[in-house]
Order: C-alpha cells, then sequence, then structure tokens
C-alpha cells in the first residue's frame, strides 16, 4: 500500500493523489494524458487518482475546457 502525505493524507489520500493534486495545481489545467506523463504514471492510474480527487473536492472536469482536469 502506497504511503501517505502531508495534509492530503490526513484525508485518507495516498501520496499517488496529491502528487496528482500538487501537478494539477501547478498546470493550472490538464487532460488525462498531459498529467499522467508528468506524474510519469499510466493514463488509467492518472485518472483513477483524479476520480477520487474530485470525489474530495479537489479536482473537477473543466466547464471551460472540455477533456480537462483542475483543482
Amino acid at each position: 500500500m502506497a504511503g501517505t502525505l502531508g495534509v492530503l493524507g490526513a484525508l485518507g489520500l495516498e501520496d499517488t493523489h496529491e502528487a496528482a493534486y500538487r501537478a494539477l495545481v501547478s498546470v493550472g489545467a490538464a487532460d488525462v494524458p498531459d498529467l499522467a506523463r508528468r506524474l510519469a504514471r499510466g493514463e488509467r492510474d492518472t485518472e483513477g487518482a483524479l476520480r477520487r480527487l474530485e470525489q474530495h473536492g479537489l479536482a473537477a472536469r473543466s466547464s471551460a475546457r472540455p477533456g480537462r482536469w483542475v483543482a
């Protein structure tokens, strides 16, 4: 099982979720393939992390830019 980091760990999120969140914050908006490349992870894992962040209100699909996610 992956470890947890910082504040997001207190929410029950793993380090992969926090890495995805931090990357998303740093770029402003990204699609799954771009974020997956930035994280050096598979697209399926990245999308899963984004969906988990979405459940916690930390990420959302961009209404202005279809196919992209925002923090």
